[in-house]
C-alpha cells in the first residue's frame, strides 16, 4: 500500500483527521508537510504535533509518520529534492488541507497561501503522475466560496452570482477551488470538501479553534460588549469538527467518492439562527440579551462615536471583531444531500444541530478560558498561524 502525502496537519481539522486516519487506515504511512525554519525546528514541531494530536498514544504512532519541511509560500513547496523523491516514490494519495484563514489579510497575501500554494500542490501531484503513481487528490475548500449568496448552494457549482465575498480569504479560496476544478476537468481524480463554520466536537465541546462564533461569544460572556451587529433571523450553518473529520477521512479512503463534491455542513434543516445563539449564551453566561443593530446603523452612528470616545484597547477589540460581522448578516445555505447519502452509506452518524450542544461548547470555553488554558485531553488548517503556534486554528477549510 502506498503512503499518503498530507498538508495542514498542524491545524484544527487536519489534526482531527489524522486521529481518524491512523485507525481507519492502519496499513497506511503518512508523510506530513510541516512549516519549519530548519531541521531542528522541524523536529520540535513534529514532536509537538504528535503530542498535541495523540497525547498518550504518541509513541505508538511515531512510526506511522514521516515529517518533511515545506511551505506553501515557496516554489516547489520548499520541499528538498530528497523529500520530493520520497513523496513520488512512496505516495499515491494527496490530502491538501493547509491554508491561511486570516480574514483580515489582503487579497494579494491571501492568494500567496491559498491560490499559489494550491498550484504548487498540484505540481507535486503532476510529478507523482509522471514519475511514480497517483490515485487521487482530496482538496479542502470552504463552503464560503459561495460569497454573499442567500440561496441554497449546490456543492457541484462554483459561483457567487457576482455578489462578492465577505473578505479576501473567501475570494482566494474561490480562486483556489477554481484551479483545482480546472485540473479535475482535465481528467484528474479529485474530490472537493467544503466545510462551513466549524466548531468544537458535538460530544465534548472540545476545540482548538476560537475564531468566528467564538470571538463575539468571548467578549459577550465577559461583559465587554453587548451589541450584535447583524440580524436575529440570520441563519448560520455551524458544523462540529468531529463530523467534518469523519466525513473527510472516510470519503477520502473510499474510491466511490473520487470526483465528487461535498458540503461538510449542517445543511438547511439543521442550521441555527443568530437569535438561538444569543438566547442560549444569554442564559448560560448570565448576561442580558444583546442589542441588535444593523451594519448600516453601526457604521453610521456607533463607529464614529467609538472612534471619538473609545480607548485604544477598545478600538483594537472592535476592529478585531468586525471581520466576523458578515457571518452574522448574510445567510448562505448549503445543500448537503450528497454528503448525507455517502455518510449514511459509510456508517457515519448524522450531523448534530448546534442547538443540541451549545452547552458543551460553552462549557469547554469556560474550562479552557477560551483557549488560554490547556485542555484536559489532547485535541488537534493553517499554513499561516496554526494551533501549535498560536493556540487556535482556522474556523473553516
Amino acid at each position: 500500500m502506498k503512503s499518503m502525502f498530507f498538508t495542514g496537519a498542524t491545524g484544527f481539522v487536519g489534526g482531527q483527521a489524522l486521529m481518524r486516519y491512523v485507525d481507519q487506515a492502519p496499513e497506511l504511512h503518512y508523510i506530513l508537510m510541516v512549516r519549519a525554519r530548519d531541521e531542528e525546528h522541524l523536529a520540535t514541531r513534529s514532536e509537538k504535533l504528535l503530542e498535541f494530536v495523540f497525547g498518550d498514544r504518541k509513541e505508538e504512532m511515531r512510526e506511522r509518520f514521516s515529517f518533511i519541511k515545506g511551505d506553501l509560500l515557496k516554489e516547489g513547496l520548499g520541499i528538498s529534492d530528497e523529500d520530493l523523491a520520497k513523496i513520488v516514490a512512496e505516495c499515491d494519495h494527496v490530502v491538501h488541507c493547509a491554508a491561511s484563514v486570516d480574514f483580515a489579510m489582503a487579497l494579494a497575501e491571501s492568494r500567496k497561501f491559498n491560490l499559489d500554494g494550491t498550484r504548487r500542490v498540484l505540481e507535486v501531484c503532476e510529478k507523482m503522475q509522471r514519475e511514480g503513481s497517483f490515485r487521487r487528490l482530496d482538496y479542502v475548500s470552504t463552503a464560503y466560496v459561495s460569497g454573499s449568496r442567500k440561496d441554497v448552494v449546490s456543492p457541484n457549482e462554483l459561483s457567487n452570482h457576482a455578489l462578492g465575498w465577505a473578505n479576501d480569504y473567501e475570494q482566494s479560496k474561490f480562486e483556489a477551488e477554481s484551479l483545482v476544478r480546472s485540473w479535475r476537468s482535465q481528467g484528474n481524480p479529485v474530490s472537493v470538501y467544503r466545510p462551513s463554520t466549524v466548531v468544537g466536537d458535538s460530544r465534548t465541546g472540545a476545540t482548538s479553534n476560537f475564531n468566528v462564533l467564538y470571538w463575539p461569544l468571548r467578549v459577550y460572556a465577559r461583559g465587554w460588549w453587548n451589541m450584535m451587529i447583524g440580524y436575529e433571523d440570520t441563519p448560520v450553518d455551524v458544523v462540529p469538527v468531529n463530523y467534518v473529520a469523519d466525513c473527510l477521512v472516510q470519503f477520502s479512503l473510499d474510491d466511490e467518492c473520487i470526483g465528487r463534491d461535498y458540503h461538510l455542513a449542517a445543511g438547511p434543516e439543521k442550521i441555527c439562527h443568530i437569535r438561538d445563539l444569543a438566547t442560549a449564551a444569554s442564559s448560560y453566561f448570565n448576561q442580558s440579551y444583546p442589542k441588535f443593530v444593523t451594519p448600516e446603523m453601526f457604521w453610521k452612528v456607533y463607529q464614529p462615536a467609538i472612534d471619538k470616545n473609545a480607548s485604544p484597547a477598545q478600538r483594537t477589540l472592535i476592529n478585531q471583531g468586525t471581520v466576523y460581522m458578515p457571518y452574522f448578516v448574510r445567510s448562505p445555505l448549503f445543500d448537503t444531500k450528497s454528503t448525507e447519502e455517502d455518510a449514511a452509506r459509510l456508517g457515519i452518524d448524522p450531523v448534530v444541530a448546534v442547538t443540541d450542544y451549545f452547552d458543551l461548547l460553552f462549557n469547554y470555553c469556560i474550562e479552557t478560558d477560551f483557549g488560554r488554558k490547556k485542555p484536559k485531553a489532547a485535541g488537534g488548517e493553517a499554513a499561516h498561524e496554526d494551533a501549535l503556534e498560536a493556540g487556535s486554528a482556522p474556523a473553516s477549510s
